[in-house]
């Protein structure tokens, strides 16, 4: 969202009306100028030179930018493949799948936020903190895939169901400073939404992986890592995400290599323990 990415340009004035535009989303920008100016408590010229340094040409083409990016944000698989049906698709669908997969790598990469990458970084590294890692239903996966590597580098790590119902007892352990880890993608999952500002509101760091329309969660979260998710697919490609988290494990593991590579050692001989119990036991 440009709102994100232009603030360090905005006036005090400016990020007033910044403000409740994020904090209203996207109700506030689709009244008048007037109301969103005084919604601010700034003045109308406010609201238009804003609107002129995000690039546009005035107030009626930021709103309806502003609706193109609401009905992107809305679109399902379903409504993507029945806007495609009658498009012929000439060339080889692997080598398609495969350069549109890279192109959204790329963009990732290149749009991808150094602070908030290392902010999560630092605190992945602090192991007095418990780490929760949970994700919707097209995400959720990541989210276990990630506890699972932080299990092997680092300890208080695991993989909850982000509901109020299923995951109040995770919430109940959560200390302040604890890290929670979402995953939360377009047509987000409102159970998930209320889980992450039930962590941050009992004072967890909250860690989101997110698309370029960003989760609600974005409004509260203390880092937010952005990938892009449109491909040659009908469905929004992860490979984008699953790329950043192993970055960011990897980034874990070259800054505590000595913790990882004992925690590793440990974890490996316990296993070869089992097995060689069982082989006597076998054997007996």
């Amino acid at each position: 969202m440009l709102l994100k990415q232009r603030d360090a340009t905005f006036t005090v004035s400016e990020r007033r009306v910044v403000a409740v535009l994020l904090a209203n989303y996207p109700s506030a920008a689709l009244t008048s100028i007037s109301q969103l100016a005084g919604a601010a408590g700034v003045s109308d010229p406010t609201v238009h030179r804003l609107v002129l340094k995000l690039g546009f040409e005035g107030y009626p083409e930021f709103q309806r930018a502003l609706l193109a990016e609401v009905d992107a944000r809305m679109n399902s698989p379903l409504s993507r493949l029945e806007s495609s049906a009658d498009e012929r698709h000439e060339q080889d669908v692997q080598q398609a799948m495969l350069g549109s997969l890279t192109l959204a790598i790329g963009k990732t990469a290149e749009h991808a936020s150094c602070d908030d990458f290392e902010r999560t970084v630092s605190w992945l590294t602090d192991c007095g903190r418990t780490v929760l890692c949970c994700g919707g239903r097209a995400s959720g996966f990541i989210a276990a895939w990630l506890a699972v590597l932080l299990s092997q580098v680092r300890p208080h790590a695991r993989h909850v169901e982000p509901s109020l119902e299923r995951g109040s007892e995770a919430l109940a352990d959560l200390a302040p400073g604890d890290v929670v880890v979402v995953y939360d993608y377009r047509r987000y999952q409102e159970s998930v939404v209320q889980f992450a500002r039930e962590a941050h509101d009992l004072g967890a760091r909250i860690v989101l992986f997110t698309d370029e329309w960003r989760s609600p969660i974005a409004a509260f979260a203390d880092a937010v890592l952005v990938s892009y998710v449109q491909s040659a697919s009908p469905f929004d490609t992860k490979v984008p995400v699953v790329a950043q988290t192993e970055s960011i494990v990897a980034a874990l593991v070259a800054r505590m290599p000595a913790e990882a590579m004992d925690r590793l050692k440990r974890i490996e001989a316990l296993r070869a323990g089992r097995i060689a119990e069982g082989t006597g036991a076998q054997g007996a």
